[in-house]
């Protein structure tokens, strides 16, 4: 019997530990500003795909949305020359552009959304 009377105030103490506990969060999270109050609002992000503006021939300077082989997403990528027929050569805005690469037409989903 005293066994079971051990195990009993073990499992007390733990337990009135954890109530302790749970009592002190809540009341540092009672004590908080509402959520509707907070200084810093994080933007919604939209569950919507982009659409960009899509034309049928691109002009120097413009700051296009490319597909890349390979890459994931799109990437910004800045017209720097028009060649023959639906090529164009492009570089990344805050790259050289001497390090424009060639990319064709079909590749471009359109213009940049936030130019």
């Amino acid at each position: 019997m005293s066994e079971l009377t051990k195990i009993a105030s073990i499992l007390f103490k733990n337990l009135s530990d954890a109530l302790l506990l749970s009592a002190s969060e809540v009341s540092r999270l009672d004590s908080a500003p509402p959520l509707s109050q907070a200084e810093e609002k994080t933007e919604l992000v939209s569950l919507e795909p982009r659409t960009f503006t899509k034309r049928d021939n691109y002009k120097i300077g413009d700051i296009v949305m490319v597909e890349l082989i390979g890459a994931t997403r799109p990437v910004k990528m800045r017209v720097s020359e028009v060649l023959q027929g639906s090529l164009y050569l492009a570089y990344f805005p805050r790259e050289l552009k001497s390090s424009a690469r060639e990319i064709t037409h079909e590749q471009i989903l359109g213009l940049d959304p936030e130019r």
